[in-house]
């Protein structure tokens, strides 16, 4: 009787590499090749843009020099241009995809969604759970996760049990504890009978809220995505101040469901209190640009660089297989508390999955409305801009060359604008006669 041997490898000839090999070797060469080219673009359009900015030539000028038009001017207008134009295709693009979406019995899916609350206005959370009550979706999910259990915390569970508690599907939980973090009083035990409880009440309602020990917005949202394993299909976020679309998450489902190499979707975010003062207003304009022009334009590349906490859907196949690594994320050695929604999304584009935006998803959300709360909240969000751009360069390999070539004109303009005030201010104009 003749035996084969059973594993097929043993089958080649020495000289011969096995498939294995063979395949991984033109995988890693493309890899290489695509690190070194997206590398010397990304270093090619750093270094046009600096020589236009060192040579200082100018279009046009005042007499002194105090105002004046040059190239590197120039350069920037043609980016804005080509950004808007496009970004008009790709709101062209959602027009045209404003089919209803159907989906056969056996495709329906399941989807959650997922409140993070802190101390939040009452006012503001009650149009929140309202909204996500009136959402046009069937069978959705709603978790709440509020970030306290102390007394004081006990109005927002009041405020769910209000507007959601009044049906048999409605659940809740104080939970002494959280994920990471043991509670007074509570054992080992204790703590593990905790954890099965939250998913017993998270898994089995279709509205539940959760108060747990106090550990950020970050722990809040490990929670509810703990809590929920492969329970759904995707994974709808938003924020207890933020007032939901009906159509909100039909909408960011219809894009997932078109193209299975989209990983995360993110909706037109705008102010809800756009008119209490001129910090909101002025936001409420910079909102409008920084959705409707720069991430529809980057949607049209399958780059958006962040979905935005308010309004955002991501598959939950994907999101729980970074979900310890995002949850655990550091920078210097130091533990990450902030920017949560973008370090999300560059999750989704470091396993080469694309990223969109879609402005059929709406929602409003309440923005600061004094110079001090404005001024920490744009802190915040630069601090996790820079440190998110690092950890998004590791991968502008994976995506289109869009992404490298605005990630350097976006990150490194600030330093070209700091450069251009000291120099007004050591020379007293900024170019030379």
């Amino acid at each position: 009787m003749l035996v084969l041997p059973t594993d097929r490898k043993r089958c080649l000839p020495p000289d011969r590499p096995s498939p294995t090999f063979s395949h991984q070797m033109p995988v890693q060469l493309t890899t290489a090749l695509r690190v070194v080219g997206t590398s010397l673009f990304a270093l090619a359009v750093l270094g046009g843009i600096l020589a236009a900015y060192v040579t200082g030539y100018q279009f046009i000028h005042t007499e002194k020099h105090y105002l004046s038009f040059g190239l590197y001017g120039a350069i920037l207008g043609l980016h804005l241009l080509i950004q808007s134009l496009f970004a008009f295709l790709e709101h062209r693009r959602m027009r045209r995809a404003g089919q209803p979406l159907k989906l056969p019995c056996s495709r329906r899916r399941a989807v959650a969604l997922c409140i993070a609350a802190y101390q939040e206005d009452p006012d503001y959370l009650r149009k929140c759970l309202l909204s996500a009550q009136r959402i046009a979706f069937p069978d959705l999910k709603v978790v709440m996760v509020v970030d306290g259990n102390r007394q004081e915390d006990a109005y927002m569970l009041d405020i769910f049990l209000e507007v959601l508690g009044g049906t048999d599907q409605a659940g809740f939980f104080v939970w002494r504890s959280n994920f990471h973090e043991v509670g007074e009083g509570e054992t080992e035990t204790s703590l593990q009978e905790g954890m099965e409880r939250v998913r017993a009440v998270v898994r089995t309602s279709t509205f539940s809220c959760v108060m747990q020990k106090w550990g950020g917005k970050r722990e809040v949202m490990y929670t509810a995505f703990k809590a929920l394993g492969d329970s759904v299909d995707y994974i709808q976020v938003c924020d207890s101040d933020t007032v939901l679309d009906p159509a909100c998450t039909i909408e960011m489902l219809r894009v997932l469901e078109e193209d299975p190499q989209v990983g995360g979707v993110g909706g037109d975010v705008q102010i809800l209190n756009k008119y209490d003062s001129w910090i909101s207003f002025l936001s409420s304009v910079r909102y409008w640009m920084a959705f409707n022009v720069e991430r529809a334009c980057q949607s049209y590349f399958g780059c958006v660089q962040c979905i935005s906490g308010p309004l955002g859907m991501y598959r939950n196949s994907l999101l729980q297989q970074f979900l310890e690594d995002w949850y655990h994320q550091k920078f210097l050695g130091s533990k990450c508390s902030f920017g949560d929604d973008r370090h999300l999304t560059n999750r989704v584009l470091s396993l080469g999955y694309r990223t969109k935006y879609t402005a059929r998803s709406k929602c409003l959300t309440e923005t600061p409305t004094k110079y001090l709360r404005w001024l920490n909240q744009q802190t915040r969000w630069s601090k996790s801009y820079f440190r998110e751009w690092l950890y998004n360069s590791l991968w502008f390999h994976k995506h289109h060359l869009w992404m490298t070539y605005e990630s350097v004109v976006t990150g490194f303009f600030p330093f070209f604008l700091i450069a251009t005030v000291i120099q007004l201010f050591y020379r007293g104009r900024i170019w030379n006669s």
